[in-house]
């Protein structure tokens, strides 16, 4: 098997970690500064805990809202909001409710008031096995696209007057994650050109439709926003195959090793990733 990414040939790869290793960083320059608010979902455990614990870690962070549908249960969560009261708020939100997004951006207003909020990472997401023989199932499909592309793009939509209120304020007219951003966490397997034989998970069908969805509106959003406008910038993170419960226990890294890449990664943001699929160290991945 052969295929071209990025001018490279290449032979023979069918697994999701060597092609996407193959795949080189496109260097830009960039002048580091921290966002000073920061809502993140689906923040009670994995992927999401982690970023939190990274977040926590820059103390030019003033402020850091972690939402989970059940703040109550997240235990960690909750112990990490009690060691740094000052700066970590959970409350409460459902990507799939329509009310608990509108009462999260009441709640996020109220904790950002006036500077508005820098960034929005839309981490929260479900992973339901779906094979292409299995018994056909139209619930399981939509669950997953509805939380996972349309939950991220309706929480998006709901905050972008706090977005465009932290944009308004910044003293610089270049896109940043200090300005203004949205990072969705997503896939690989949204990538159609690494969508092969071999590539990712045959039960995971109902995860990559709902993965192309949520890159399709990211780049939407980039084309409105231009013509908006909008000085949101929008980008896509690949975090890898990571240890959680949704990755499984055969996966590559750990928790750790995904969050510190991507919030080593938040800083460096600019116009060069608007619109586009990157892995944790913003290597460029093909659609």
């Amino acid at each position: 098997m052969r295929i071209r990414i990025n001018g490279l040939i290449i032979k023979n790869f069918l697994t999701q970690r060597t092609i996407v290793r193959t795949i080189a960083s496109t260097p830009c320059s960039y002048s580091k500064m921290a966002p000073k608010t920061v809502f993140i979902t689906g923040a009670n455990r994995g992927i999401g805990l982690g970023i939190v614990r990274e977040l926590l870690k820059n103390s030019e962070i003033e402020t850091i809202i972690a939402g989970a549908r059940s703040v109550e249960n997240a235990v960690e969560l909750q112990s990490l909001a009690k060691s740094d009261a000052a700066r970590l708020h959970t409350i409460q939100f459902d990507a799939s409710n329509d009310e608990s997004i509108a009462n999260s951006v009441k709640q996020v207003d109220q904790l950002v008031g006036a500077r508005g909020l820098n960034l929005l990472i839309n981490n929260a997401g479900v992973n339901l096995p779906y094979k292409t023989d299995d018994v056909p199932n139209r619930e399981t499909i939509l669950k997953c696209i509805d939380v996972n592309a349309v939950g991220a793009l309706l929480t998006s939509q709901h905050f972008l007057p706090l977005l465009q209120r932290a944009a308004s304020l910044s003293g610089d007219d270049q896109l940043s994650a200090s300005r203004a951003a949205i990072i969705n966490i997503g896939s690989d397997c949204s990538s159609q050109t690494l969508n092969i034989t071999g590539f990712c998970n045959n039960t995971l069908v109902a995860y990559k439709m709902s993965k192309v969805a949520m890159l399709s509106f990211a780049r939407s959003l980039v084309a409105d926003f231009e013509t908006l406008k909008v000085p949101v910038l929008v980008t896509t993170i690949h975090p890898g195959w990571v240890l959680t419960d949704m990755g499984g226990p055969d996966a590559d890294i750990t928790v750790e090793e995904s969050a510190s890449k991507i919030v080593n990664s938040i800083d460096r943001l600019n116009s060069t990733h608007h619109g586009g699929l990157f892995d944790r160290q913003l290597g460029v991945m093909p659609f």
